[in-house]
This record gives structure tokens, sequence and C-alpha cells, in this order.
């Protein structure tokens, strides 16, 4: 009687293959929504990072003549640009004044995480080797984010007759507060995800650009931000060069709030359209992302001339 009891009471076999149908299909519902939400986490922690950087610049601002930063991260000063990245560039001015950390503050989902300008042969005559990136980084002096030309080099300058937008005698200089007042410092980016390419590797890994290139087509044409780059969510795989499936950008803008971009044609980066007469953000809101001449508060009629 005992041992006919304890028959009925075991599990069969089809019951327990049954049992684990259905904690293997549940766990197949429960995963993508896990990783979901731990993905949104990190978009959220890359924004509070991103606006803890605002508060840097601010800071740096009220004490260096109203200027949000001294540069960018580039230190080949033998092709005019700002200087070692230890003493020149935003991550200079917050590291050493001690305002905030960006080797330490990463996008957590960027698959690249370094910056370019720490490759081997990424600043010509003044590349740093393998060992010297390591240390710089040790020390703090990295970042996986990209900084946006008008922050770094504001606008061209024309007495120079120098037509190298990336030089910093071509150009005015870093963003003085108070330049943007055509504009709206809303609609100002200054910031944001960087855009990744497996080329571009620094001690094995991927790394980002360290600046967007600036105006288009001529000193005074439409911002180019294919610089910036996804680097959050989940969409259609871009291969190639890209090779990531990231869809979204966080970008800081100079008023400290944080917006977010969208790859929408799924290239991996924020380009323009330039096949039509006058070139158009493909992936962009152009009425809540200023992309013209700061000096005039709106796009220049011709590249090479304020119109």
């Amino acid at each position: 009687m005992h041992g006919e009891q304890r028959r009925t009471a075991a599990f069969t076999l089809i019951e327990l293959l049954v049992v684990v149908a259905i904690i293997a299909l549940l766990i197949s519902i429960l995963l993508p929504s896990l990783a979901r939400a731990r993905e949104q986490a990190k978009e959220a922690k890359c924004a509070a990072g991103l606006r803890s950087f605002g508060v840097g610049f601010h800071t740096y601002a009220g004490e260096q003549r109203d200027y949000l930063c001294s540069g960018s991260f580039d230190p080949e000063v033998s092709n005019g640009r700002d200087g070692p990245v230890d003493r020149v560039g935003w991550v200079a001015d917050l590291v050493n004044a001690t305002l905030a950390f960006p080797a330490t503050q990463l996008c957590p989902s960027n698959p690249a995480r370094y910056n370019q300008k720490l490759g081997a042969n990424a600043a010509g005559a003044n590349s740093y080797t393998p060992e010297q990136a390591r240390d710089l980084v040790q020390r703090g002096y990295n970042t996986n984010y990209t900084q946006a030309w008008y922050m770094a080099r504001t606008e061209w300058n024309p007495s120079q007759n120098d037509y190298n937008v990336k030089r910093v005698r071509a150009t005015r200089g870093p963003l003085q507060v108070g330049r943007w007042v055509r504009v709206g410092e809303a609609r100002l980016p200054i910031l944001g995800d960087g855009r990744t390419d497996l080329e571009d590797r620094v001690l094995g890994e991927r790394s980002v650009k360290t600046m967007t290139d600036g105006p288009w087509d001529g000193p005074y044409g439409v911002q180019n931000w294919r610089d910036f780059g996804p680097a959050h969510g989940f969409g259609a795989w871009v291969f190639g060069n890209k090779d990531h499936n990231r869809v979204r950008a966080n970008v800081l803008f100079a008023d400290g709030h944080v917006r977010v971009f969208v790859d929408r044609d799924r290239d991996g980066e924020f380009g323009l359209d330039t096949s039509g007469e006058v070139p158009w953000q493909k992936d962009l809101d152009e009425g809540a992302v200023f992309d013209g001449v700061l000096s005039l508060g709106r796009r220049s009629a011709d590249a090479w001339a304020l119109q």
C-alpha cells in the first residue's frame, strides 16, 4: 500500500519534460526584458555622467574668463592642434581641477573604451607610445566621449587665412559663455557619445573620435555631426567598419541638459545627406540641434561666406 502511494506521487518523465520546457520558455521571455532594463540603466548612468561634466565645464568657466574648456583632447601640436592631453583640453581641465574624472566615468555601453588620440600613430610626430598611453589612462586622461567642434573651436577665424578648421589658430578657439546668445544654449551640443570604427584601435581595443569635423564644404558650412555615434539600445546590426547594434546616443548641450540622438538610417553615425543642393541632417532634429554659424545664429547661405 505504501509502495503504491509513493509510485503515485512521483513525477513521470513526460511531466518533468513539460516543466523544463515551461521554465525554458519563461527564461526566453524574461531575458530580453532583463537585457533592456540593464541597458536602460547604463544609458541613464551615461546621461548622469555627461551632466556632471556639464557642471564641471561651467565651474571651469567661472574661473577661466568664461571659457568652457581649454581645447580638445588632441596632442598633435605639429599640425596646429591643442597640446599634451594631461595639460590641455577638456579632459585635462576636469581632471586637473578635480571637477570630474572622465577616465572612470566612461559611457558604460559604448563598444569603444579609449579616445583615438591615444593611439600609437594617431597624432603624427606627437603620438604616444603604448606605454605612455597606458600611463595617461591610469592617471585619468582618457575618455570615450566625443567633443563637439563648437566647444573646442567656436567658429572659423578668417584673419588667419587657414582653412583647416581643426587647427586652433584657424578658429576662434574654445567656446566662451555668451558666444551662443543668438543660438540659445539649449540647442548647442558640446559633448556626446562617440562614433567607433573597427580600424581605430588603442591598446588593442576600439576607440572613439576625439572631436566632430566642424563645418562641411567650407568654413561657414553646416556642421557635420558624423563623429557622434550610437552607443545605447539595440537595433539592426551595422556590419562592416562599425560592427555593432547600438542605435541611440546621449549628447550634452551647453545648458547642461542631455538629449538622445537616434540613428534612424542605421549606418552607425549621425551624418549629413549632401546629395541635394542644400545638405540636411539625416538623423537629427534641426530645430532642436543647432548646426549653423554661431555669430549668425543660423546657417549661412554660402559655405564660404557669411550670407
